[in-house]
């Protein structure tokens, strides 16, 4: 195990940051998720503060293919939120000296040992856990601010991109996420307080906030209409006012406590776990400087509004509005139409799994959507099984169709999973080693990988046995 060293970490990151002043013709490549967007955004000011000449490209994944279209860009290449699962080539056709990685996932290990690289910073080379602690978009913003202090106003950033990678799981931010949370508070561009944690507590009206709650299922509530009308009406809770829905933040903090309450005391009478309950209050995220009414004022909802854009093939839309665009019949309008696709799809998939099912295997779950579901959702559909169509027992497999005809594997589990020994990035990368035709990775929680058609039995042959060992260790 790894010695923590926090000084060291953020030693690296100055000295990267003070190589990569010096250079020109710069190209920042990141992923398409609320992480990478967040990431590729605060890399791409914070460089372009400095003078500097900036090319960009978002992609869905880093694989080898990619190598040309990064060369055809610049001479200097910045991977932010990926890149250390592809250090071997990335090393080898860009070169040691021009190739420059910030991110947070397991980098390649050749037996016992990390790849080593001149310009590679990640949490994990320094024991400090990138799946909790710090996200893509917190590596990327301390590296900001060691290019210029002036920088702490991209905080707000960091914190929307630790959020996108469901790094609150317990309730709160914790490790160097803390530090960059204070940096946000003190900079007011930021405040937190104790609340409900249900998702949508500003864009979402009450009966929607409840009907559509899948982190946690709210039994006889989530996909329930009637029943969540009937609970808002038994508990006097207002559901407009004038001719305007109300969304929980509307509500006055008198009728606030009374949802909350009601709603605790609705879980515990149908016997929910008290950890979950537990679960439902804990830390909430506003933007202090976005609108009151906007989706982007609340972290999580930012981050679900850049997932939108990414996954429906508009990454560039969720990048505008994370360098400010705020346009209501421009970009920024854009980005609430994906959001409201977004939606529609994510019920769709959802429909799709309850009426064909899942799979049980000897340690995971598994469904195939094929075609049916896009690629880019398939794992968030996944994860959002957990509580109705599957039982949180073991990790879920998802599996669906990419353009190319390869295969989209995509992985998660949950935090008492992992506690338990499952580590589905770990699996996906030992499975990559020992087969061609596998790429990808990722956190314990989440992972995924594509697969050449003609491989995938073997590979959820191999995915069996490695996650039942996991599990029975």
């Amino acid at each position: 195990m790894i010695e923590r060293n926090e000084n060291d970490f953020f030693l690296s990151i100055k000295k990267m940051a003070l190589e990569l002043i010096n250079r020109d013709d710069i190209v920042v490549i990141h992923h398409y998720d609320a992480d990478g967007l967040t990431s590729g955004s605060i890399a791409i000011k914070a460089l372009e503060r400095e003078g500097k000449k900036v090319n960009h490209l978002c992609l869905k994944q880093l694989y080898k293919e990619n190598i040309d279209e990064i060369k055809a860009l610049g001479k200097n290449y910045l991977f932010v939120d990926f890149g250390s699962g592809q250090i071997d080539y990335l090393k080898e056709d860009l070169g040691e000296e021009n190739t420059f990685i910030l991110d947070h996932h397991e980098p390649i290990k050749i037996g016992e040992k990390f790849i080593e690289m001149k310009y590679h910073i990640n949490p994990l080379l320094f024991g400090i856990d990138g799946g909790k602690e710090i996200s893509g978009a917190g590596v990327t913003f301390f590296f900001a601010i060691a290019l210029n202090k002036k920088n702490v106003d991209l905080s707000s950033l960091a914190i929307v991109g630790a959020l996108g990678d469901m790094q609150d799981y317990n309730g709160s931010l914790i490790g160097l996420n803390r530090k960059i949370l204070d940096i946000a508070i003190k900079e007011n561009v930021l405040e937190i307080k104790e609340d409900l944690r249900l998702y949508g507590r500003i864009s979402r009206p009450l009966v929607q906030y409840l009907l559509f709650s899948s982190n946690p299922i709210l039994p006889g509530l989530t996909a329930n209409r009637e029943n969540c009308v009937n609970f808002l009406k038994e508990n006097n809770i207002p559901v407009q006012f004038a001719d305007e829905w109300l969304s929980y933040e509307d509500l006055t903090p008198q009728d606030k406590i009374k949802f909350s309450s009601a709603l605790i005391t609705y879980l515990a009478m149908r016997e929910v776990s008290e950890w979950k309950i537990k679960s439902l209050i804990g830390e909430v995220y506003t933007l202090v400087n976005e609108d009151e009414k906007s989706p982007l004022r609340d972290g999580k909802e930012f981050a679900t509004v850049l997932n939108s854009t990414g996954r429906h093939a508009r990454p560039e839309v969720g990048l505008e509005v994370c360098l400010g665009n705020r346009d209501p019949d421009g970009v920024y309008g854009e980005a609430l139409a994906l959001l409201h696709e977004h939606r529609i799809a994510l019920r769709k998939g959802i429909e799709y799994v309850e009426q064909n099912g899942v799979e049980e295997k000897n340690a995971y779950y598994f469904f195939d959507a094929g075609k049916e579901i896009q690629d880019s959702l398939v794992g968030i559909i996944a994860g959002m099984l957990y509580g109705s169509v599957i039982d949180e027992n073991k990790p879920i497999i998802a599996l669906a169709k990419n353009e190319d005809d390869t295969i989209k594997i995509s992985g998660r589990a949950t935090m008492q999973l992992v506690r338990n020994g499952i580590n589905l990035g770990g699996a996906f990368k030992e499975i990559g080693n020992e087969m061609d035709g596998v790429q990808g990775g990722g956190h314990k929680i989440a992972a995924g990988c594509k697969v050449d058609s003609d491989k995938i039995e073997l590979f959820l042959k191999k995915l069996d046995e490695k996650l039942y060992e996991q599990l029975n260790n």
